[in-house]
């Protein structure tokens, strides 16, 4: 091996190494006493569905009784990413320990996969010094970084190495004559494993189909054969659509179905029209409006007729959930448009902005008559997953992959233009090309820095309270074999289902997927218990669960999803980096506000059995995260001349020795009064009773007329009745 290969194969492993250590550093903060706390929340639900594969194997979870609960959800995520990890977890013992281990580390070695897929491609394209530090930037992408470090059990890591390995297989297949079609059939099974792993599959189809209208259109203008561009693409759609085939008409495949389908029936159409184009000598640059036209009129004419209206509620949910954010696009911050959530400036921004002057150059730079296709192809999947990212700023890791090259032919543009220029002397260009290359690097450098910061979410008092879940409600039956509605439910704001569900191993009424989230909406800004209540019964949610988050910044998503005004309950004030909350007089109305804020105070049927030990907020301190039980709550009644408000009022202490008071109040009717309280006074462990109710009119507690009122356990969940006579 002469130096210059060894010189280039020592890099390509030294970004491997690094890439790897980047990515498996946030593992000092996710291995806690051995066991592997994960990062996010939908890492829980694969963990939840890898252990059921591990133990059923190949069989996988497709309905779930625990979510949703008392209903149930079928579960329509594709299940690759889940089987792979079980089938490996399997070969070192299939326990709990080689599952969650398994899991965890799969993001960052498949994630190194990337930075070594990224080399190959960039090398192809581009040569091997851009390609060597195309892996380096990948290396330490702050974006990719986060969705492929240790403990991200996540889909995506899978499916954005898949779909990248058939963008590669895919330049040979354009540029190689040789066995171009056996490099498309290659792509064609990658593309088909893509949509075995993710629902979106055939997002990634119609960026082909964009390349495919493109590249014909220059092939026309060129004068090359457009069969050079359609046939391995062509094998690649074919091969994809027989490998889909089996399981053509599952829920989690039958868009990636219709997606093949339609989109080997698009490269007919092209390729008809690019013959009739070259029959009749039509200028080259009405290719692409009538490609648009055809395409248009064939959509059109679907809607008119009523053919395939499967495919066409697929195509326009597929275009609303990629390009507006889907039904949930105003409610989740990561499907939220790229302009809300980067500020400029920032450095985060800068990187975002580096790309984005890299595509530039890349563009401008393949503006020849006779641009490579598989330049092309690369150039127009990079533009593709930049709006995406636009879009949805979930996307911006799928650009990030690509962004490397990119970064890295900005560079050596600029430090080839500054070495030709000749204006300054060897040794001052090598430091102004090093300043340079710092400079673009600088986000990525700082984004580093953060890594060993980086903490499982569910780390602290959301970890606390799980365990105490766990340990101190009543277990459910069927957590193994979840096909029936267990005893009862937790009702929580869905990002914490998939916690409750994995960790505590309860079912839960919202999690995740958002089915169950508007009903969760509704109960917390319910402004009438009645009402509350109604929907908790409904649902069969013996347990609610809240934290300081849904108070605060969680708040206006709450909002959205009941679809009410969510300046009517807050509004959120950011300067800098600090972020003020002014909640509004309609919030403290909520049930939301009465459990976390006033801990039950005006409410009959919740009570608070479990707060976790820090104290967040300052003009409402309050406990990080507590948990309520629904019940039937005493009724203590009697007879009374007052005709203003009764009240009662119970001192207490939580589980963690903080003292508050409990109180409600009745206006009497006909001269008896009703009062329903759901804390009792026998209680000694946990949160509890400091003495009995003082219960008298509320105008007169102080030296007036009151009773002191005992009421046990089992009058508070039986519904009973204590009298207390005026």
């Amino acid at each position: 091996m002469d130096r210059r290969k060894s010189y280039e194969a020592w890099g390509v492993f030294g970004a491997l190494v690094l890439g790897l250590l980047m990515r498996l550093i946030p593992a000092k903060n996710s291995i806690v006493d051995g066991d592997v706390l994960f990062f996010g929340y939908d890492s829980f639900y694969h963990l939840r569905r890898i252990f059921f594969t591990a133990e059923n194997f190949p069989t996988t979870l497709w309905f779930d009784s625990y979510l949703n609960h008392p209903l149930g959800l079928d579960l329509t995520w594709p299940p690759l990413f889940d089987q792979a990890v079980a089938a490996v977890a399997i070969l070192f013992g299939g326990g709990i320990r080689a599952v969650e281990m398994t899991a965890a580390l799969a993001p960052p070695i498949l994630g190194a996969g990337m930075i070594l897929t990224v080399y190959i491609l960039a090398k192809k394209l581009f040569g091997t010094r851009v390609a060597i530090l195309s892996a380096f930037i990948l290396a330490i992408d702050p974006k990719h970084i986060g969705r492929t470090h240790f403990g991200v059990a996540d889909h995506d890591v899978l499916e954005s190495l898949l779909i990248f390995s058939a963008l590669v297989l895919l330049t040979y297949a354009l540029s190689e004559r040789d066995g171009r079609v056996w490099f498309g059939a290659a792509a064609g099974a990658l593309l088909a494993a893509v949509a075995y792993t993710w629902l979106g599959a055939p997002i990634y189809m119609g960026a082909i189909l964009i390349y495919a209208t493109i590249q014909v259109a220059l092939d026309l203008r060129g004068g090359a054969r457009t069969q050079e561009t359609i046939v391995p693409l062509a094998a690649t759609f074919g091969t994809a659509l027989l490998l889909i085939l089996p399981f053509w008409d599952e829920p989690w495949l039958v868009p990636s179905f219709f997606g093949a389908l339609g989109s080997l029936a698009a490269l007919g159409v092209l390729c008809l029209l690019s013959r009739l184009f070259a029959e009749k000598k039509v200028t080259w640059i009405a290719f692409i409006p009538a490609v648009a036209v055809s395409g248009y009129a064939a959509i059109l004419l679907g809607y008119v007729t009523g053919a395939a209206p499967k495919a066409q509620i697929l195509l326009s949910s597929g275009l609303d959930y990629f390009f507006l954010g889907g039904a949930a696009g105003q409610r989740i911050a990561e499907a939220a448009p790229l302009h809300r959530t980067l500020d400029f400036p920032s450095l985060p921004f800068l990187g975002f902005a580096v790309a984005l002057l890299g595509l530039g150059v890349a563009i401008s730079s393949a503006s020849r008559p006779r641009l490579p296709r598989d330049r092309a192809l690369f150039l127009i999947y990079a533009a593709f997953t930049l709006v995406l990212a636009i879009f949805q700023v979930r996307f911006l890791y799928l650009f990030s992959i690509s962004g490397s090259i990119l970064v890295a032919l900005l560079f050596f543009w600029a430090s080839d233009r500054l070495k030709a220029s000749g204006r300054a002397g060897p040794s001052t260009t090598k430091a102004l090309s090093i300043a340079l290359l710092a400079l673009l690097l600088l986000p990525s450098f700082v984004g580093v820095g953060e890594i060993g910061r980086y903490r499982p979410e569910v780390s602290g008092d959301w970890m606390e309270t799980l365990d105490w879940m766990e340990k101190n409600t009543p277990a459910t039956a069927g957590y193994e074999a979840p096909f029936r509605a267990a005893e009862y439910g937790i009702l929580s704001w869905w990002d914490y289902g998939n916690w409750i569900l994995y960790l505590s191993e309860r079912p839960v009424v919202a999690n995740n997927f958002q089915a169950g989230a508007r009903d969760a909406a509704l109960f917390f800004l319910s402004e009438d218990e009645v009402e509350a209540v109604a929907i908790a019964e409904g649902r069969d949610a013996r347990y609610v669960a809240t934290d300081a988050k849904m108070v605060y910044s969680k708040l206006p998503a709450i909002a959205s999803w009941a679809d009410e005004d969510p300046e009517s309950y807050i509004t959120i004030y950011t300067h800098w980096d600090l972020v003020t909350y002014d909640h509004k007089k309609r919030f403290m109305g909520t049930i939301l506000a009465r459990l976390h804020l006033l801990d039950c105070s005006n409410l009959g049927h919740f009570r608070l059995v479990f707060e976790s030990n820090n104290s967040v907020g300052l003009i409402f301190p309050t406990r990080e995260v507590k948990v309520f039980e629904r019940v039937s709550g005493a009724t203590i009644s009697g007879t009374t001349s007052y005709e203003k408000p009764m009240g009662a009022i119970l001192e207490m202490t939580s589980n963690q020795g903080r003292r508050f008071q409990y109180y409600n109040s009745a206006i009497p009717v006909d001269g008896r009064y009703e009062i329903t309280v759901p804390y009792s006074t026998d209680a000694t462990t946990g949160t509890r009773a400091m003495g009995p109710y003082i219960v008298g009119p509320v105008e007169d507690f102080v030296g007036g007329d009151f009773r002191e009122v005992e009421v046990t356990e089992e009058d508070v969940l039986s519904g009973r009745v204590v009298e207390a006579n005026f």
